[in-house]
């Protein structure tokens, strides 16, 4: 193991997940060319890198589908890069969307509970006839 190499321990320190999440990966073949030193996984700078992009993008609400898809363009290289970039993008829009849905939720809750605190009871109305 090289200097430059991290143990899942310490790439699950250094990311703030367990280490299963990151063997889990690893196991599945999403981040490509995983090396051993003496029986364990050790990663190079660029693998965590990707690992916090896949962490990243299931966060954002990418489908576990799209996540694979996304690792597999990675590994074919540099000429993919414009299919990712869109791949992303199209998720931003789609929570740009979901963002301005719940903003218009909200709005209508607090305009609910502005009337509901300015409304009169029904048993008020009655006391007052």
């Amino acid at each position: 193991m090289n200097k430059s190499q991290l143990t899942v321990s310490d790439v699950s320190k250094k990311l703030g997940v367990p280490k299963y999440t990151i063997t889990n990966l690893c196991s599945r073949g999403l981040v490509p060319r995983v090396k051993r030193s003496n029986g364990s996984r050790v990663l190079e700078p660029w693998q965590v890198d990707l690992i916090a992009v896949l962490l990243g993008m299931k966060q954002a609400g990418f489908r576990p589908r799209e996540i694979r898809q996304y690792s597999r363009l990675f590994r074919q290289g540099k000429q993919t890069e414009k299919e990712r970039l869109a791949m992303l993008t199209t998720r931003k829009r789609q929570l740009w969307h979901e963002i301005e849905a719940r903003q218009k939720a909200i709005d209508f809750i607090e305009r609910q509970e502005e009337t509901a605190q300015n409304d009169r009871s029904i048993d008020e109305a009655e006391n007052d006839a």
